[in-house]
């Protein structure tokens, strides 16, 4: 038995809404000429600062990136990108300078964008025009930007926060940069823009803390595509993209609303004592995938410990399996994070064991919450979010 989880790879794939394979650089009108290709696709204006530098259009795809067409940027910052794309797709531009500036945009033929900007503000604030959807763009650079530094804030934390309050600042912003995502879809359901607005709406670290009103806009917005860009492949792949997910999401609330049983663990303790995971049925068990060098892990074990401790007389317990390879290490870290639960398991071979695969993760501190039936009823639950399931379970 294996647990079904979102495929944060395929996802990816479909992201990237592949728009035609080609391969040649056009620089010119005459350029698409030579080669059989009419123009439908003009970039131009004035990027100051970037006088020299090459601009490339590209397309990003799962076999890569694939080159649209490049040009040189005059010495006073002007350019003219003439280009043929086959349809609406998320394109790059980018720009020949050290730091590498790429914006992505939502083309399709006939677009006529213009540019006007400083280098240094290439990234963030571009000065798009030409297009109904330049005005939103610009809004939603400013929120990006805004996201990213604190984002940048909170890694830093130059005010020494505890990991709850930059985990609860984090969640803020998430959520206001989400509702700006959200209230501009709707604005224009069939706006290109929407692929990109729409990606900030993807369920990408799973299910655990997504928003689910967001598959009730994702279906909107497929809805739409599939309306204004019948047959295109950015509204097909918008359609896949929301089939996906939606069934993802029905899976994980399969997996978590104590339907589907925690498939048996059994493996030796560091004393060679084989211990099972159905033998604590009747209680409520925390599956903890965890390991010796796991930096995350060990920052999490006082909670871990602490909320064992306060619910083990009510019918509580964990089920520690490691991900280590070194027996010794295993061993001892048990006893100096304080580990005093008599259940730890290993099959000592790190990421090679069938232990990532079975239960559907790939990183590590990983929680599985089992009744008493031994029926999933949570998944990767850390933190404050632990206690208060925890909570609503024994109080």
């Amino acid at each position: 038995m294996s647990f079904l989880k979102f495929n944060k790879k395929t996802l990816w794939i479909l992201l990237l809404l592949t728009v035609g394979i080609i391969t040649i650089w056009y620089t010119t009108r005459s350029d698409l000429e030579k080669n059989g290709l009419e123009e439908n696709l003009s970039i131009s204006g004035r990027i100051n600062g970037a006088g020299g530098l090459q601009l490339f259009l590209e397309a990003p795809s799962d076999r890569g990136v694939i080159s649209v067409a490049q040009t040189e940027i005059a010495e006073d910052g002007t350019f003219n990108l003439p280009a043929n794309i086959p349809g609406l797709g998320i394109y790059n531009l980018r720009i020949s300078d050290l730091e590498g500036s790429t914006i992505w945009l939502p083309l399709q033929p006939q677009d006529q964008i213009i540019l006007d900007c400083r280098l240094s503000q290439f990234n963030f604030k571009p000065g798009i025009k030409g297009v109904q959807w330049a005005e939103t763009y610009a809004a939603l650079m400013k929120e990006t930007k805004r996201f990213e530094s604190l984002q940048n804030e909170l890694q830093q934390n130059p005010g020494k926060l505890d990991q709850e309050q930059i985990n609860n600042a984090y969640s803020n912003a998430k959520k206001n940069y989400e509702n700006f995502c959200v209230k501009a879809i709707h604005q224009d359901l069939s706006s290109p823009l929407n692929i990109m607005l729409s990606m900030n709406l993807l369920p990408t670290t799973g299910f655990e803390d997504w928003n689910t009103e967001h598959l009730q806009t994702l279906q909107k917005l497929s809805d739409a595509f599939a309306k204004k860009f019948p047959g295109q492949p950015a509204s097909q792949n918008m359609m896949a993209q929301f089939v996906q997910i939606e069934d993802a999401f029905f899976a994980y609330t399969q997996m978590t609303n104590g339907s589907m049983a925690a498939p048996d663990i059994e493996l030796s303790d560091p004393n060679g004592k084989v211990r099972s995971l159905n033998s604590l049925k009747g209680k409520y068990v925390l599956i903890d995938f965890w390991a010796s060098w796991c930096g995350p892990c060990k920052m999490e074990m006082p909670n871990v410990v602490e909320l064992y401790q306060r619910y083990k007389s009510k019918g509580f317990t964990i089920f520690s399996v490691s991900l280590d390879e070194d027996q010794a290490k295993w061993k001892e870290a048990i006893q100096s994070w304080g580990m005093i639960w008599p259940d730890h398991v290993s099959d000592l071979q790190g990421w090679k064991s069938n232990l990532p695969q079975l239960y559907q993760f790939d990183g590590i501190p990983y929680t599985v919450l089992i009744n008493p039936e031994g029926k999933i009823i949570g998944t990767n639950l850390r933190g404050q979010k632990l206690k208060d399931k925890l909570a609503s379970i024994f109080n």
